[in-house]
C-alpha cells in the first residue's frame, strides 16, 4: 500500500514538486504573508519583553536579538499576540486596556 503524495505548500517546499498545484499553493501563500506584512503595524514593544523576562527567565541568543530589535522598532501585533498565546495568556494580561485600542499605525505616531 503506497501513500498518495498531497500537492501544496508542503510538497513545493520540503519535496520540491513544481507541478501547477504546488506553484499555485506557494504563490498564494507568498502573496499573503506580503499582505500580511503590508498591513500590519508596530506597537510598544516594553510591556511584551517585560513579560517575556518574566516568564522566561533569563533570555539569550535568538530570543534576547528579538526583544532588542522590538525595542528599538516596535514589534509587529500579530507577533506580540503570538507571543503571548505560547506563553499561555491573552495579550490582554501583558497590555491591558491598551491592547484593544490599537487601531492602527497613525494612532502611534
Amino acid at each position: 500500500m503506497s501513500r498518495t503524495k498531497t500537492h501544496g505548500i508542503t510538497s513545493y517546499k520540503k519535496r520540491g514538486c513544481r507541478c501547477e498545484l504546488c506553484c499555485a499553493a506557494w504563490a498564494r501563500y507568498n502573496m499573503s504573508r506580503r499582505l500580511h506584512k503590508e498591513k500590519s503595524f508596530k506597537i510598544p514593544a516594553g510591556p511584551l519583553v517585560e513579560f517575556m523576562r518574566e516568564h522566561d527567565g533569563r533570555m539569550d541568543g535568538a530570543k534576547a536579538r528579538a526583544a532588542k530589535r522590538w525595542l528599538e522598532e516596535g514589534v509587529d501585533i500579530f507577533t506580540a499576540d503570538k507571543a503571548c498565546v505560547r506563553r499561555g495568556f491573552h495579550p490582554f494580561e501583558v497590555y491591558g486596556s491598551a491592547w484593544f485600542e490599537f487601531r492602527g499605525p497613525d494612532e502611534l505616531g
